[in-house]
């Protein structure tokens, strides 16, 4: 039997999101993928270059909101303008997946989305391509999405699980799937860590544009009616006014919990590059440089008798004394002071701020 050769990939960045655990560096005009939140290259900008040895810059499409697409083409210009998708306003990853799928297809019918998040840290960049690579090669045979899952480092609970079940090929640690589990609490991550077959979901996704279509026309019907009025437009006068009248009436799901857990034909290839998906300020803060008192900081840090602070204020000094566990964000607008372990309560704080109607510090 003949195999036939792997379809063109096109990379599909996902860079639409809010970013509020990051706030107040993280605001409306300026998210997470838009800052420098590891302390050296923007994120956006770091995955473009990451993907751009094994997909040009002419296969890249990027998605994200129209009040963020004159950003983005700033930050990344080698990204010609028809490779920034803007969506009128948010709905959440599957929307964004599907318009995107209607692009790939029109550009190439047997083209393989390479979908990857703009937030993530990726270490090992070698063997990140290669992985890739693999994943695009099955994905190119069959009507399979593939997804990546990351060999855990502990029993975590800020992540969603995939269990894993046969071995596909063993040589490229390819796997079917058995299930999806959501993020778990801390005796259930144990468990799953016990168990050996439990990976991170990376929340990446390749597939062919075709077959992630078909899936969203079998698990979500109203959504994909939607974009196939979209792609009869595609092209036409009439393309904006399509998206923004569909956008209107699309369900706001993340691809995920509307299509991938609930697919008969996933698969998954191990990821060993490193991954962390940089998504709190201690996660951030991993990169920073660090004191003799394990203070991770960006900008100048007078420290007596504290330790395991995490500061980011590259203006002004911060003077910390007998203090511990600490987050301290300075911006010229607001500080933001919370303790270490309630990391992930920022983004509630984000919500009472948005309740109390101080949209102008968000």
């Amino acid at each position: 039997m003949t195999r036939s050769p792997t379809a063109a990939p096109y990379a599909v960045i996902m860079a639409g999101g809010s970013g509020t655990r990051f706030w107040p560096r993280s605001r409306t005009d300026r998210p997470k993928q838009l800052l420098n939140i590891t302390g050296d290259e923007i994120l956006l900008k770091k995955v473009v270059e990451l993907i751009t040895p094994i997909i040009p810059p002419q296969r890249i499409r990027i998605v994200t909101t129209r009040s963020q697409a004159g950003t983005v083409r700033r930050i990344v210009p080698e990204i010609a303008a028809r490779g920034i998708i803007a969506e009128p306003f948010g709905r959440n990853t599957a929307p964004a997946i599907g318009i995107s799928a209607l692009y790939v297809e029109r550009d190439h019918p047997e083209g393989v989305m390479v979908v990857l998040p703009a937030d993530h840290y990726i270490e090992d960049h070698d063997v990140f391509r290669r992985t890739i690579r693999a994943a695009v090669d099955k994905a190119s045979q069959g009507s399979c999405i593939v997804t990546i899952g990351i060999a855990p480092r502990g029993p975590d609970t800020g992540y969603g699980y995939i269990e894993a079940g046969t071995v596909v090929n063993k040589n490229g640690a390819i796997y079917t799937v058995k299930s999806f589990h959501e993020k778990p609490d801390q005796a259930r991550a144990r468990d799953f860590i016990e168990r050996g077959n439990f990976f991170w979901n990376s929340g990446m996704f390749i597939a062919k544009a075709s077959v992630m279509l078909g899936e969203i026309e079998e698990h979500l019907p109203r959504n994909h009616e939607l974009l196939m009025n979209i792609g009869s437009s595609l092209g036409t006068d009439d393309e904006q006014r399509a998206i923004e009248e569909a956008y209107g009436k699309m369900e706001a799901i993340s691809i995920d919990y509307g299509v991938i857990e609930k697919s008969r034909n996933v698969i998954m290839v191990e990821g060993s590059f490193g991954w962390d998906d940089v998504g709190s300020w201690p996660s951030a803060a991993r990169y920073w440089p660090r004191d003799s008192k394990d203070n991770a900081h960006i900008g100048e840090v007078i420290n007596l008798d504290s330790s395991r602070c995490i500061v980011h204020s590259p203006i002004k000094p911060v003077a910390l004394l007998g203090v511990e566990d600490l987050i301290i964000v300075e911006e010229d607008d607001v500080l933001l002071v919370c303790r270490t372990e309630r990391s992930q309560d920022v983004r509630r704080l984000v919500e009472l701020l948005r309740a109390r109607g101080r949209d102008d510090i968000l």
